[in-house]
């Protein structure tokens, strides 16, 4: 009697072949890499495969469903092309097996179609819990002519063109993301979207000069190599002691508190996986070319920022769109020893968030309107710290609907600017309603610490402005009264100043960052026919009584800068106790 004898595949299967026709209902198909002698790996049904070993050869995707690769310590180069190409499938899905390390790459040269390392004519999504290493020769490291989801995993990328490319989205929701770019560290032809997880962006490629890119500072701006110091305390509110002695209180040492998170970090802080990223960087060929852009994060349509830790080092702007950008929260890091830090083509909002900017041209520019409603943003520029509408080249609004076009609106927040151009810039109107805002302006009488166009309101918040004299302009609009202070000579770097009301109570401080002559103090503390005193150093260097609005102080030096010239205070000389 003949006996029946039935083969059921319950679990992965394995296979060697060339040609990959069906992963099966709920089944995962095992490819062992090393097996495979062929140049192209074909996949031409949907499932999910998991690839392992060291293979030389493209694997290639041709089905009208989702295909998942699950890379498990796979090595794929592929000399004349992509290393995955996802010629036809609605979703490629790349993940990454838990403890595993993958590295993909191609060559200088395609004999294949293709735009990058990884490609795909549809949609890309990355994910996994392993690492994930991809060294792009050609031109990018991963491209999509859809969309590029990153959802998790460790994912390293070294790229001559862009790290990552879309023609609509890039969306990085978490993962740990690093990428050294010759061209722009991530690329959307529509938008880009940051909700979690960390990108460490190094965008280091030879730009060629353009007028986006010319540099518009004036000089160095560190000292002995260091940053300038920052106050470390700065306004009242409750938070200044009473005068009850004979001797000024403790005046600020010059740093910036350690909970103000706004000071400069290493690039290299947050990334955990340097080493690896540095040595698949180094194989990539160097050369002289001069690039067209290599930004940081650049969008053609708009760029939001939701949460995640964000590190940019780049020679081009650090993130560029050409509409809105909208910062919700996260914590921003970046630096441009060339060119800009954040620029928007059109409005730019920033709502939350910890952001540190050291740039060499406008550290935050938005051709439109600038808004600030929250947030702690520390700032350093060898140009405008914030500025909107364009240089200081472009000159003043010529007219109303110029005004209304360019805008700096701050709401609230936390900004620390030390800056070599302007502080803050506004082609058009400057408003500040609400926040803290602190200013070591120019000391150069080419720029000021506060420059706008057409009008000029304080409504609420507190700002403190240091600066050259020759160029101060003072906001003269507004609801809450100001005072603009001239002094007969310029005072050196580090010197504190602290204004005390009548009480004897210090309603603002800070300690300069550089040799200053004018000062701008803005408090809701500040009441009409109320006497106040300045202190310079350990000395009482003026007593001013406020008016309603702006209250001018002193002429010496005054340039083309804004503002009335006001009486001469009396000076007190030697602090007293109040």
């Amino acid at each position: 009697m003949k006996r029946k004898i039935a083969l059921i595949i319950t679990g992965a299967m394995l296979v060697t072949g060339c040609n990959i026709t069906s992963a099966g209902t709920g089944n995962t198909v095992n490819v062992d890499l090393g097996s495979v002698t062929e140049n192209t790996y074909n996949i031409t049904k949907s499932g999910s495969y998991m690839l392992s070993g060291k293979y030389k050869g493209m694997i290639s995707i041709d089905t009208k469903e989702n295909v998942r690769l699950i890379l498990n310590n796979a090595d794929i180069e592929n000399g004349e092309g992509p290393a995955i190409y996802g010629k036809n499938c609605s979703r490629l899905i790349i993940e990454t097996a838990e403890g595993s390390n993958n590295t993909l790459a191609d060559g200088t040269e395609y004999k294949s179609d293709g735009k990058g390392c990884v490609f795909s004519n549809d949609d890309i999504e990355i994910s996994g819990s392993g690492t994930l290493n991809i060294k792009a020769e050609y031109d990018h490291g991963i491209v999509s002519d859809d969309n590029v989801d990153i959802e998790s995993g460790t994912v390293n990328i070294s790229a001559v063109g862009d790290g990552i490319h879309a023609n609509e989205d890039v969306t990085v929701k978490g993962g740990n993301i690093t990428i050294s770019a010759k061209q722009d560290g991530i690329q959307a032809e529509k938008n880009v979207n940051t909700e979690g997880g960390t990108l460490n962006i190094t965008a280091l490629g030879e730009v060629a000069e353009s007028t986006d890119n010319e540099p518009r500072g004036r000089g160095g701006m560190f000292i002995d190599g260091e940053r300038p110091p920052m106050g470390e305390r700065h306004f009242a509110d409750g938070q200044f002691p009473k005068m009850t002695n004979e001797m000024p209180p403790e005046m600020p040492t010059g740093k910036m508190p350690e909970d103000f998170k706004g000071k400069m970090r290493d690039m290299t802080e947050n990334t955990t996986v340097a080493s690896e990223v540095n040595s698949i960087s180094e194989s990539v060929t160097e050369t002289t070319t001069e690039y067209p852009s290599s930004k940081g994060i650049k969008a053609d349509a708009d760029i939001t920022i939701k949460g995640g830790s964000i590190n940019i080092s780049s020679n081009d702007h650090c993130i560029k769109s050409a509409n809105i950008i909208t910062i919700e929260n996260g914590s921003i890091v970046l630096s441009s020893p060339k060119s800009k830090g954040i620029k928007a083509e059109g409005d730019l909002i920033i709502n939350g968030g910890d952001i540190s900017i050291d740039t060499k041209d406008e550290a935050v520019e938005s051709k439109a309107v600038a808004t600030v409603n929250g947030g702690n943003i520390n700032i350093s520029s060898e140009d405008d710290g914030i500025n909107a509408g364009g240089g200081s080249e472009f000159g003043a609004a010529e007219n109303t609907d110029e005004e209304n076009e360019h805008q700096i609106i701050i709401n609230g927040g936390n900004l620390y600017i030390d800056a070599k151009g302007d502080g803050i810039d506004s082609n058009g109107d400057l408003y500040i309603n609400g926040g803290s805002v602190i200013i070591d302006g120019p000391s150069d009488s080419g720029n000021g610490a506060i420059d706008y166009a057409a009008k000029g309101s304080i409504n609420g918040g507190s700002l403190i402005a240091l600066g050259n004299a020759g160029m101060a302009q003072c906001p003269d609009g507004g609801e809450q009264n100001t005072l603009n202070i001239t002094l007969d000579e310029a005072q050196k770097a580090e010197t504190s100043v602290v204004i005390m009301d009548s009480k004897g109570n210090s309603i603002g401080e800070k300690v300069s960052a550089k040799e200053f002559q004018n000062i701008i103090f803005s408090s809701d503390k500040i009441k009409e026919g109320e006497k106040y005193t300045v202190y310079l150093g350990d000395k009482a260097a003026l007593e001013i009584t406020a008016n309603k609005g702006v209250t001018v102080y002193g002429n010496a030096g005054r340039g083309f800068g804004r503002g009335n010239f006001g009486k001469r205070g009396e000076l007190p000389g030697e602090m007293t106790t109040k």
